[in-house]
């Protein structure tokens, strides 16, 4: 696609997208949530972005990078691996680190995994024999483009991005090579820019995932009793659209619900429908006749009865007064005290009494008429004791004397009028028998009665209304009680109609729906929690959908078509002819693009229904997936490491040396480590480095006592025969010597039958690299004659004997010793002699050679 083509297209893009974009290009920083809260913000319409057209910049080369691995050290925690010396790499790019099995050299190879975020790495486990737990570091050391960087590193920390550029092959490398579908790992510019920004996408389309998982429901379950009912159903549908009005609407509980939810439970409840109305009735009864008693005591106590009281006991005394004042006039000249008084008064209307009903019946009293006698005395009546009683009646019937009297019995009657106050017993009992048992209730009513007592008792004693008690406050007790009484009545009433028809079903709905609508109106905090947090899933599925990477995967498919996969199967066919596989019928294809990544898998030509695995021998996959890795990483931009652990197991020699000839060309850019066990790819390298002059730097890692991946001094066999002689001379022999002198033979016998089995292995060696001048080799195939061959003339029967005299010496030191005659090992002087001589001659044969 044209430059200003893919421009226009990114410029269609999210905003947000465009604005990473244009981060990315500027070199800036930016977290995962901030780019998600410009998504959020996108997808709400607040965020509108300030565009960005791709770069030209996009569309060159890239920029490379130089790296390189210095050193490994400081491990601790890690497989068996505890070298107390740190593992150094090489300072050239060719390096073999050689070790037997289980001398670390895996332990090594994964730890690289995980350093340089390696493909299926595998889990880094601690050293499962050792009973302490240690915490997992290490100490990375390396070169970027010429600066030196120390590194100490963690697990926990993921691999060091510095490092992600460095490919590393092993088995499993391999298997994913030729098993799976695999991503190119080179990339131009224009396309890991767009890999970046898928990457970014699915890093916010996660985020957005994971700030939906936190977005738990708080809304408690809904009882499945209620699932049918209004208030469930909407309860059930809350959801971004639910309004603010409508969960203020279904959320009310009132005292009136509550009074309703109560009457249809006991209405339910109850058994027996007319008994119980009628019982109701009963307590609207008892509750009517407290109420009328509390209305008639406040009525009769109140200020104007009060007052009309008052003013009758008023007029009794005064009416009083005055006819006991006409009477002391009337009575002055009496011969006894006392006449008209109120004793008097009762004892005249006594003897009257006794007079009408008993004496003289038909004679209105007093009878004074001829014969009479006194209904008191029995005595007859003189002139002058018949006008006494006829003075006396007509006082006792005067004006004032009647005034009184009516004025006594009005007042009198007003007091008997007066309200009896039941006791605080009684009222308890009453306002049981009322079905109110209320402790409130009870105590209030108590107090009310008790004040009207006091009142009644105290007006009873006063001349005036000044000093009375006030009237108790009633009215909110008489109000809470006709209420009950209505409600008794509405009750029984319900109850009448329970008992007449069969509506239990209907009832149960109602109490039902009420039970809902109150379990409702107990959620509502959690019913807006809800309805914000579907707003919330709504806003962060919208600003999800702005991070699908669709779009973005088709348009680097179709750069990748042109820019990747041409090259790449290219290469991978360029590749199996270098190493000599390039008549296998596998294929390279691209199978798909995911997510912007270009996959490609290896297949057989024209097989059907079968994996590699299925049909080619272990070495023919080993090769092929050499090839499909070299193919991905050998044109990488930039100059980072390879990693090889064992890259030829399996082979045949033909592959070895196919391998060996491609690791070797590729050193010529690179820096290439290999770890390996075996000894015919250590001399294969060693071979063509020599002839590339490139050769290897060498390691030897070995198991210790303490640990696995001690890195050491080069093996005596793959030293060249003049250092080998030196580091026996010069530091092999001293150390046993010592040994000797300090410890006894004993000790020096261990260690100076290794000194003699070393020295025979270099025998071997300078036979064929130094007397046989490296025409031939084991585990090579190669005879090298060219400017070799003629010095073989100079070896002469001296040499023969001397060679064939040290073998013969020196070999007695590998077998068995017969017990009766064992060979003694040799002492450091004749040791000495023997390396000395060889040294000598090595010399020697040398300027023979070169004349």
């Amino acid at each position: 696609m044209p430059e200003q083509g893919l421009r226009e297209w990114f410029g269609e893009r999210p905003h947000w997208l465009q604005e990473v974009g244009q981060r990315i290009f500027d070199g800036q920083t930016f977290t995962t949530d901030e780019i998600a809260k410009l998504a959020i913000q996108e997808s709400l319409g607040k965020y509108k972005g300030t565009g960005f057209i791709l770069p030209k910049g996009l569309f060159g080369a890239g920029k490379e990078c130089s790296l390189r691995l210095s050193s490994i050290g400081d491990i601790e925690g890690i497989n068996a691996l505890s070298p107390r010396s740190p593992l150094s790499l090489g300072g050239n790019n060719l390096t073999v680190i050689y070790g037997l099995n289980g001398s670390g050299k895996s332990g090594y190879v994964r730890l690289l995994k995980h350093l340089c975020g390696a493909r299926q790495p595998g889990e880094l486990h601690p050293n499962v024999f050792s009973a302490t737990a240690v915490a997992q570091k290490c100490q990375i050391s390396y070169e970027k483009d010429g600066a030196a960087i120390s590194h100490e590193w963690l697990p926990a920390a993921g691999p060091v991005s510095d490092l992600c550029g460095v490919d590393i092959f092993d088995t499993q490398c391999g298997r994913i090579y030729a098993s799976s579908e695999n991503e190119v790992t080179y990339e131009p510019p224009v396309l890991s820019f767009l890999s970046d920004l898928i990457a970014i996408s699915e890093d916010i389309s996660t985020r957005l995932a994971q700030m939906l998982a936190e977005l738990p429901s708080s809304k408690p379950k809904l009882p499945q009793l209620y699932a049918n009912t209004n208030s469930g159903k909407w309860f059930n549908g809350i959801s971004s659209s639910t309004l603010s009005k409508q969960i203020t609407q279904n959320c009310i509980w009132t005292e009136t619900n509550e009074t309703e939810i109560n009457t249809l439970q006991t209405r339910l409840a109850e058994k027996s429908p007319a008994d119980k109305a009628k019982k109701l009735r009963a307590q609207k009864k008892y509750l009517d006749d407290l109420i009328k008693k509390l209305e008639g005591s406040i009525e009769a106590l109140s200020p104007e009865s009060a007052q009309t009281l008052l003013k009758l006991k008023q007029e009794v005394t005064q009416k009083t007064s005055a006819a006991e004042t006409a009477a002391k006039q009337v009575f002055q000249n009496a011969p006894l005290d006392g006449i008209g008084s109120e004793v008097w008064k009762q004892l005249w209307e006594k003897a009257r009494q006794y007079s009408e009903q008993e004496a003289y019946k038909e004679i209105t009293y007093p009878n004074t008429g001829e014969g009479a006698r006194c209904t008191l005395c029995q005595q007859p009546l003189s002139a002058e004791a018949g006008d006494r009683l006829k003075t006396f009646e007509n006082y006792v019937t005067g004006a004032l004397e009647t005034e009184a009297t009516e004025a006594k019995n009005a007042y009198q009657k007003a007091i008997e009028a007066l309200p009896d106050f039941p006791t605080e017993a009684s009222l308890r009992e009453k306002l049981s028998a009322c079905g109110w048992d209320d402790i409130d209730v009870t105590g209030s009513l108590i107090a009310i009665f008790t004040t009207l007592n006091t009142r009644q008792n105290e007006l009873l004693k006063a001349e005036q209304m000044d000093g009375l008690s006030a009237l108790p406050e009633s009215a909110q007790w008489l109000e809470l009680a006709r209420v009950r009484a209505a409600g008794y009545e509405t009750s029984a009433l319900q109850f009448d109609l329970d008992a007449q028809g069969d509506n239990r079903n209907e009832l149960q709905a109602s109490y039902l729906e009420l039970q809902a609508q109150k379990w409702t109106s107990q959620q509502q905090g959690t019913i807006v929690a809800e309805r914000d947090r579907h707003l919330q899933i709504n806003q962060l599925g919208e600003a999800k959908k702005l991070t699908n990477t669709n779009a973005l995967s088709r348009k680097k498919g179709e750069l990748a078509e042109v820019l990747i996969t041409e090259a790449f199967v290219q290469s991978f066919n360029d590749e199996l002819k270098r190493l000599g596989a390039g008549g296998l019928r596998v294929e390279l294809v691209k199978t798909k693009v995911s997510k912007g990544r270009v996959l490609h898998k290896l297949r057989l030509c024209g097989a059907k229904g079968c994996g590699l695995e299925d049909v080619l021998s272990e070495g023919e996959f080993r090769i092929i997936a050499l090839a499909a890795f070299f193919a991905d990483v050998a044109d990488k931009a930039g100059t980072t490491p390879f990693v090889f652990d064992d890259p030829i197991s399996s082979l045949d020699q033909d592959y070895e040396e196919a391998v060996v000839k491609r690791l070797v060309q590729l050193a010529q850019t690179r820096q290439v480590i290999v770890f390996t066990h075996r000894l015919s790819l250590l001399g294969l390298i060693q071979d063509y480095g020599k002839k590339a002059d490139n050769e290897p730097n060498l390691i030897c890692v070995r198991q210790e006592s303490w640990g696995a991946g001690e890195p050491g001094d080069t093996p005596l066999f793959a030293k060249k025969p003049e250092k080998a002689l030196n580091s026996l001379i010069n530091n092999r022999l001293p150390i046993a010597t010592k040994m000797l002198e300090k410890l006894g033979k004993e000790n020096y016998d261990m260690i100076a039958k290794g000194l003699c089995s070393e020295f025979r292995i270099l025998l071997e060696r300078m036979i064929e690299s130094e007397l046989l001048a490296d025409v031939v080799q084991r585990y090579r195939r190669a005879v090298n004659t060219l400017g070799k061959l003629n010095k073989l003339a100079r070896i002469t029967e001296e040499d023969c004997k001397l060679f064939d005299d040290m073998m013969t010496k020196y070999s007695k030191y590998e077998h068995s010793q017969p017990g009766e005659a064992p060979v003694q090992i040799p002492l450091p002087d004749e040791l000495k002699q023997d390396f000395e001589a060889m040294k000598e001659w090595r010399t020697e044969f040398a300027k023979r050679c070169a004349q």
